[in-house]
C-alpha cells in the first residue's frame, strides 16, 4: 500500500495532467468547431430578428444595427429579386444572380430556410463565409452572411502556450507536493512512528508535528489512549491480585477444613461443614460476577422487561442484610414511598440495589449506618443508597465505575469482593438507558443513586432482546 507522500504526489500529478488535457482539448482541438457553431447561431439569430423587423417602418434601421453589432452582411430581396438593402463589400454583394437563385431554391426546398458555408472565391484562399437564406411567405428573401475566420494561426499559438503552461503546472505540482509532504506527510509519519509504542502505553508528542489542528487533536487523542492503556494495565494487574486473593482465600479455607475433617474424625461438625458451604458460595459469587461483567460488556445479556414495584424490591433486598444487623451492628434506615412502579428487568435491577448495598456495607467504616431512599421525582423513580464512611475524593469519583477499581483497599472489609460490583452496576444501568451517579464528600460518606422512568401498575409487560 502506498504511503501518504507518494499517494499525494500521484494524485496531484494526475490532477495536473487532467488540467493540461482539458485546456489542450478546449483551446487546440475544439476551438474551431466551437467558433463555427457560435457563428452559425449568430447568423440564425440575426435572420430571425430581421424577419420580425420586416413588418415595421424602421426595418432598415434594424438591418443596419444588426449588421454592425454582429459583423454581418445582410441582403433583402423582394419577389423581383432586386436588392433593397445591402452592406457594401460582403460576400452577398459578390454573388451572381444565379448563385442567389441557387440559395433561394435550396431554402424553398428545405421548407423556407437554408444555411451554407461557402468558400470565398473572390477573397484570400481558405476563407469561408456562412450564408443564411430565408424565404418569407410573401416571397421576400432574407440573406445574412458573416465571415468565418480561419483559426489555424491562433491554434498554433495556443499549442505553443500549452507547452509553457504544461511546464509551469508540472513545476507548480512538484512544489506543491513537496510543501504538502513537509506540512502534512512528515508530521503524520512522525506521529505514526511514535504511535508504534502505543501498545506499551507509551506515547510522547513531538511538538514539531503540531502544525495543523487535526495533528494537534490526533496527538492529544493518542496521549489519552496511552494513558488509558496504562490505566487499564494497572487495573488488570489489580484484578489479578484481587481475584487471586479472593479465589485463594475460599479455596484455602475449603481445602483446609476438608483436610481437617478427613484427618480428624472429631472435626466432622456442622460448623465446619457450614464454613465449607459459605466459602463455596463466596467463590461461586465471585465467578458469577466475572461472568456477568463479561456478558454485559459483550452485550450477550437480554433484558427481560416487566412492570414491578421498586419500593417492594428495595425492602426485599434489605431483608437479605439482616445478618449484618445481628453480627456486626449495622443499622439500615429505609425511606421508601409506596407504589413506585417502574418498567425494567427486575432481576438485574435487584442486582444493582444489592451491589449498592454491599458497597455501602464495605465502605461504611465505624458509623455502620446506611440509608436507603426510594422516591418519585417528576417522571422518574430515584433510588439512593447512602453510607457514612470516609467518602471519595472528588478527582476519583469518575473512576469508581471502572472495572476492577477500588478507592482504597485499606477501607474495604475482609469479606469484600473483587471490585466488580460498581462496574456491573454501570453496565446494567447503561443497558437500561438509566441515569445514575454518585455524590460524595471526604469524611462524610457517599450516596450512590440511579433513576428509572416511572411506570403504571397495570402497564403491559413485554420483552426486549
Amino acid at each position: 500500500m502506498p504511503d501518504l507522500k507518494h499517494k499525494t504526489g500521484r494524485l496531484l500529478g494526475i490532477y495536473a495532467v487532467l488540467i493540461i488535457a482539458l485546456i489542450f482539448i478546449f483551446q487546440a482541438v475544439l476551438l474551431q468547431p466551437m467558433y463555427t457553431h457560435s457563428k452559425i447561431r449568430s447568423v440564425n439569430t440575426v435572420t430571425e430578428q430581421i424577419a420580425e423587423a420586416l413588418d415595421t417602418d424602421t426595418y432598415l434601421d434594424s438591418v443596419y444595427r444588426l449588421s454592425r453589432e454582429n459583423d454581418a452582411c445582410i441582403r433583402i430581396v423582394a419577389d423581383t429579386y432586386e436588392v433593397t438593402d445591402q452592406a457594401v463589400g460582403c460576400v452577398l454583394n459578390r454573388m451572381s444572380p444565379w448563385e442567389i437563385q441557387e440559395q433561394i431554391g435550396l431554402a424553398e426546398e428545405n421548407g423556407g430556410s437554408w444555411l451554407s458555408i461557402l468558400e470565398d472565391k473572390h477573397g484570400a484562399e481558405g476563407l469561408q463565409s456562412i450564408v443564411s437564406t430565408r424565404v418569407q411567405e410573401d416571397g421576400t428573401v432574407i440573406m445574412v452572411s458573416t465571415n468565418l475566420t480561419a483559426l489555424n494561426a491562433t491554434v498554433r499559438t495556443l499549442r505553443v502556450q500549452m507547452l509553457f503552461i504544461a511546464g509551469i503546472l508540472v513545476i507548480a505540482t512538484l512544489l506543491l507536493v513537496l510543501v504538502l509532504n513537509r506540512w502534512i506527510g512528515d508530521p503524520l509519519v512522525k506521529i505514526t512512528r511514535e504511535a508504534e509504542s502505543l501498545p506499551e502505553g507509551s506515547y510522547h508528542t513531538d511538538e514539531s508535528t503540531n502544525v495543523f489542528k487535526e495533528a494537534v487533536e490526533l496527538n492529544r487523542t493518542l496521549e489519552q489512549a496511552a494513558a488509558d492503556i496504562r490505566k487499564a494495565d494497572r487495573a488488570k494487574r489489580d484484578l489479578l491480585a484481587n481475584v487471586s486473593h479472593d479465589l485463594r482465600t475460599p479455596l484455602t479455607m475449603i481445602g483446609g477444613y476438608g483436610e481437617m475433617m478427613r484427618d480428624i474424625p472429631g472435626e466432622k461438625t456442622d460448623e465446619n461443614l457450614q464454613v465449607i458451604i459459605d466459602e463455596s458460595r463466596r467463590l461461586n459469587s465471585l465467578v458469577n460476577d466475572l461472568l456477568d461483567l463479561s456478558r454485559l460488556q459483550d452485550e450477550r445479556i437480554s433484558l427481560q422487561y416487566s412492570v414491578f414495584s421498586m419500593d417492594e424490591l428495595v425492602r426485599r433486598e434489605l431483608r437479605k442484610y439482616d445478618v449484618f444487623k445481628v453480627q456486626d451492628g449495622y443499622e439500615f434506615v429505609c425511606s421508601a414511598e409506596e407504589h413506585l412502579y417502574v418498567r425494567a428487568d427486575e432481576q438485574r435491577i435487584a442486582q444493582v440495589v444489592n451491589n449498592f448495598l454491599s458497597n455501602a456495607v464495605n465502605y461504611s467504616a465505624e458509623d455502620r449506618r446506611i440509608g436507603v431512599r426510594c422516591f418519585r421525582q417528576d417522571n422518574q423513580v430515584i433510588t439512593e443508597v447512602e453510607d457514612h464512611g470516609e467518602g471519595i475524593p472528588e478527582e476519583k469519583l469518575k473512576d469508581v465505575w471502572e472495572r476492577y477499581y477500588k478507592v482504597d483497599r485499606t477501607h474495604v472489609r475482609p469479606v469484600s469482593g473483587s471490585g466488580l460490583g460498581l462496574a456491573i452496576v454501570k453496565e446494567i444501568l447503561e443497558l437500561h438507558g438509566a441515569q445514575y451517579g454518585v455524590r460524595s464528600k471526604e469524611g462524610e460518606g457517599s450516596t450512590f443513586w440511579f433513576a428509572l422512568p416511572a411506570g403504571e401498575e397495570n402497564e403491559d409487560t413485554g420483552h426486549r432482546i
